[in-house]
């Protein structure tokens, strides 16, 4: 995954501890982590920077509330975790053989089964054990058991003897699970668990009340171990709230920034099936031309209309959606696709699968909020917005990595009357000021 995979070294002595133990404190040679598949060098030494600052963090026992773009690294932080806080510990450098667990929180399947095929092709051992309803298992207070652990994704018995360095669970797993429970207070875990991290925390703010409410509840998890929690936006009050709901008290906070984006937005003034039309076909038209070479791109489209847009794409390429020329009609070598919901989940991986390579035949994906959260997709070169989201942080979340963001709207998207809708989106969508990057900037912080 990088190349060079080296950190300037720098040999400390840290107080409580005899052993001299590896860290890094150079952001000098922080060119040596480098992607192998990234050009964008002096960017990619600010990204790496931030998530060197974290491990700094994290390696003195902080606690730390990491905002960051997305691109900016995270699974770096999740890759030399293991390691680290186990050189800590015991002094040594650590071998495949040595337990040394980190549990991340992450809320969505997609985001974890990418993030565990990066970490897989690392060499770094990572599950994760899901969960379903269930009203017919009883614990042995002969309660009702409203989640019970499914380990279609993960080795059981592994699992149970801390075999992983990184497991990847939904908070419903650790808190409202018996079995998350019992794991967790297991001999294994509780001597092996090193740091607690919490992806895309903004859920806590999102979901934390009525919806997955076990994401209000992670404090029960975050005692004993260093907590991190990351997610790609929050402005200081949303920074104090998740601090709050996860109880860090002496927590550091290490904030990265993204300036290369180019904002746009546009008033769509027709009925929506016109706008959509008249939006949709000319992408549609420059991706027959230009088939592979067209830059990937991601068009967020409510799913109602999701379908319609496809239809518009099929009717423009016609036999020309697939790449190479008179390969098969599969999916596999369609040059466009939808990510939503509803869609079986071996559709989502195989989407995931193809965005996350070099060589995706997938040039035009049309989605919706599922593929916004973390998800690694490198390449991305434009977002497109039909209708804006209902916050601005979602909305910079999702264009966290492109070349331009562009963003069609119209009056009744930003309704006074609709529920939901931020009023710092209806301000974004009505400045008149020309340095939209900067406006954005300004309302996330």
């Amino acid at each position: 995954m990088y190349k060079n995979f080296q950190i300037g070294e720098k040999v400390q002595k840290y107080k409580g501890h005899n052993e001299a133990v590896i860290v890094s404190r150079s952001a000098q040679r922080l060119s040596l982590l480098v992607p192998v598949d990234m050009d964008q060098d002096q960017e990619t030494k600010s990204e790496a920077k931030e998530s060197v600052i974290c491990l700094e963090k994290v390696f003195v026992n902080l606690d730390i509330l990491a905002v960051l773009p997305t691109g900016y690294g995270k699974l770096l932080t999740f890759y030399l975790l293991p390691a680290l806080l186990y050189a800590k510990k015991h002094g040594v450098p650590k071998s495949k053989e040595n337990i040394s667990i980190i549990i991340v929180v992450s809320p969505l399947n997609a985001l974890i089964t990418n993030q565990i095929s990066q970490l897989d092709s690392s060499g770094i051992r990572a599950t994760a054990p899901d969960i379903r309803l269930s009203i017919e298992v009883e614990t042995n207070q002969n309660e009702s058991e409203l989640f019970v652990c499914d380990f279609h994704l993960s080795d059981k018995a592994k699992l149970e003897i801390g075999h992983y360095n990184i497991v990847f669970a939904h908070p419903d797993a650790f808190v409202s699970c018996a079995y998350g429970r019992k794991l967790m207070q297991s001999k294994a875990y509780q001597e092996n668990v090193c740091a607690i991290v919490v992806d895309e925390a903004h859920c806590i703010l999102e979901w934390g009340k009525d919806f997955r409410v076990d994401y209000g509840n992670l404090a029960v998890l975050c005692a004993s171990v260093p907590v991190v929690a990351m997610t790609a936006t929050a402005n200081k009050n949303d920074r104090d709230s998740i601090k709050k709901s996860l109880g860090l008290k002496a927590c550091a906070e290490v904030v990265g920034n993204r300036t290369n984006i180019m904002y746009e937005k546009h008033f769509r003034g027709e009925p929506d099936v016109d706008s959509l039309v008249r939006i949709i076909t000319p992408i549609a038209k420059d991706l027959l031309k230009e088939q592979t070479y067209y830059p990937l791109t991601i068009i967020y489209i409510p799913l109602k209309w999701c379908g319609f847009a496809y239809k518009i794409f099929e009717s423009v390429l016609e036999s020309s959606q697939y790449f190479p020329s008179g390969s098969m009609p599969i999916p596999e070598n369609r040059l466009f696709a939808q990510f939503h919901s509803p869609q079986m989940q071996e559709m989502k991986d195989e989407v995931l699968k193809q965005l996350c390579s070099s060589e995706s035949t997938i040039r035009v994906v049309f989605a919706t909020v599922a593929l916004g959260m973390g998800v690694d997709i490198k390449g991305i070169r434009s977002v497109v917005h039909i209708t804006p989201p209902y916050t601005i942080q979602t909305y910079f979340q999702e264009t966290g990595r492109p070349v331009t963001a562009i963003l069609h709207y119209n009056n009744r998207d930003i309704a006074k009357n609709k529920t939901g809708m931020q009023e710092a989106v209806r301000t974004f969508c009505q400045s008149t000021v020309k340095c939209l990057i900067l406006l954005t900037s300004r309302t996330v912080k």
